[in-house]
């Protein structure tokens, strides 16, 4: 949450999605952490940001929502 706070446009949110799942082991700790982290976001009030950080949070909670779709599509092929 600290790095997406500090986000400042939606390539910046890709990266700091994409460098925490590269840091997983496993797709159980995958889902977890994509779960957690939408939740934390989901808590978030747009009147505690700033325009860019709203933004980003959206944007961040879209791509997480698709993540999480592929992820149990992923566990369930398996």
């Amino acid at each position: 949450m600290a790095q997406l706070e500090k986000a400042i446009d939606y390539g910046k949110v890709d990266e700091i999605i994409n460098a925490s799942l590269n840091a997983l082991q496993s797709p159980n700790t995958t889902m977890e952490f994509l779960v957690e982290l939408e939740d934390n976001l989901e808590q978030v009030s747009p009147l505690s940001c700033t325009s860019v950080q709203w933004s980003c949070y959206r944007y961040a909670m879209i791509r997480l929502h698709e993540l999480i779709k592929q992820q149990k599509t992923a566990l369930l092929c398996h």
